[in-house]
C-alpha cells in the first residue's frame, strides 16, 4: 500500500518535495492542495499542523522547513507516531543529531533525510561495499557562482590565508561542499583533521584526513561563472571519478563508465529508501540522521 504522506514547509524545497512525491507510486499525498505552511508562521499553519499530528491516516511527514525548526518539529511529529523525512537543506549538526537520537528506541517513529548524491553509491560495481586502503587519496574541485546576496559579503581575494576567515564557514560554501564531503565520509568513515583556508573570500582550499588514513584535498570557489564538479578517489588498485555528468569506476575487472542519473531520480532514491523502511520491508534506513555524523564532525573541524 502507498505511504500516506504530506509536506510541511515553504519555498523551493517544499515544492520540489511535492513534485517528487506526486511522481512516485510509493506515496499517496494526504493533501492535494500543496504543501502545508510552517507551524508558527501564522495561526492557520499552526492549527493545520496540530490537525496533521492528530490524523491517524498519515504515515509520514516530510519537513521542508528552516533549519531552526526542523528538530523541534521532527520531535513533535515522532511523538505523535509519525515517521519524518527531512528535506534537503543545511547538514545537521552533531547537537541536532543527538537531539533526534533522544527519541530513538524500540517502536519509535522513524526519521530519515533526503540525500540525493548517496544514490551514486549504488552505481557501478558496489562502490560503498569496497575496501579502501590507508594509501587512498583524492581531490574535490567545485566551481560555481553564489547568489548575489551571498557574494556581496565576500572579503578580498588576498585574504585567503589559513585563518583569514576567523573560523567562519559561510553557509553557501557549506551547502556547496557538503553533499560531496558526505560521499567521502560514507566511504572512509570518521575524519580526524580538516582545514579550509580562505572561506571568507568565497574561494577556498584545504584537505581532510580520515581515521582510515585516506586523504582528500579540497578546492572550491563560488565566485566563478563556470560550473564544474570533479571528485576523484584513487587507491592502489582502484579509482572512482565523478566529473560533470559521468561516473567512472576502474579496478582489476576493467572500467565502468556510467552517466549520472538526473537529480530528480537521485532524490527519489532517498524517498524510496524511506518508503521501504516505513512500509516494513527494511528495518533501518540508509539515509538516517545518525549516518551523517561523520559529515557533521568534518564540518566542525573545518570551522575550527
Amino acid at each position: 500500500m502507498p505511504i500516506v504522506t504530506t509536506i510541511v514547509g515553504q519555498g523551493l524545497a517544499a515544492h520540489r518535495a511535492w513534485a517528487s512525491l506526486r511522481s512516485s507510486e510509493l506515496f499517496e499525498l494526504y493533501r492535494e492542495k500543496g504543501p502545508c505552511g510552517v507551524p508558527g508562521a501564522d495561526t492557520a499553519a499552526t492549527e493545520t499542523w496540530r490537525d496533521l499530528l492528530a490524523t491517524p491516516e498519515i504515515d509520514l511527514l516530510v519537513l521542508a522547513v528552516p533549519p531552526a525548526d526542523r528538530v523541534a518539529l521532527g520531535q513533535a511529529a515522532r511523538g505523535a507516531g509519525k515517521a519524518v523525512l527531512l528535506e534537503e537543506g543545511l547538514p545537521l549538526s552533531a547537537a541536532e543529531i543527538d537531539q533526534l537520537a533522544e527519541d530513538d528506541g524500540e517502536g519509535a517513529a522513524l526519521v530519515g533525510m533526503v540525500l540525493p548524491l548517496r544514490g551514486l553509491l549504488a552505481v557501478g560495481r558496489g562502490i560503498l561495499d569496497r575496501e579502501w586502503t590507508p594509501a587512498t587519496c583524492g581531490g574535490l574541485i567545485l566551481s560555481g557562482s553564489a547568489p548575489r546576496a551571498a557574494s556581496a559579503k565576500w572579503g578580498p581575494p588576498d585574504a585567503a590565508g589559513p585563518r583569514a576567515d576567523g573560523g567562519r564557514l559561510p553557509e553557501v560554501l557549506v551547502r556547496t561542499i557538503s553533499p560531496y564531503l558526505d560521499l567521502a565520509c560514507q566511504l572512509f568513515g570518521r575524519p580526524v583533521s580538516a582545514h579550509l583556508g580562505g572561506a571568507v573570500t568565497g574561494s577556498a582550499a584545504g584537505s581532510v584526513e580520515f581515521e582510515s588514513g585516506a586523504r582528500l584535498s579540497l578546492a572550491v570557489t563560488v565566485r566563478s561563472g563556470v560550473e564544474a564538479t570533479s571528485l576523484t578517489i584513487t587507491d592502489v588498485d582502484q579509482s572512482v571519478t565523478l566529473r560533470g555528468r559521468e561516473l567512472r569506476l576502474e579496478d582489476a575487472d576493467g572500467l565502468v563508465s556510467r552517466g549520472i542519473p538526473p537529480l530528480e531520480d537521485l532524490r527519489l532514491s532517498s524517498y524510496a529508501d524511506m518508503a521501504l523502511v516505513v512500509g516494513g520491508a527494511r528495518s533501518t534506513g540508509r539515509d538516517s540522521p545518525e549516518s551523517t555524523r561523520a559529515l557533521a564532525d568534518c564540518l566542525d573541524l573545518l570551522r575550527a
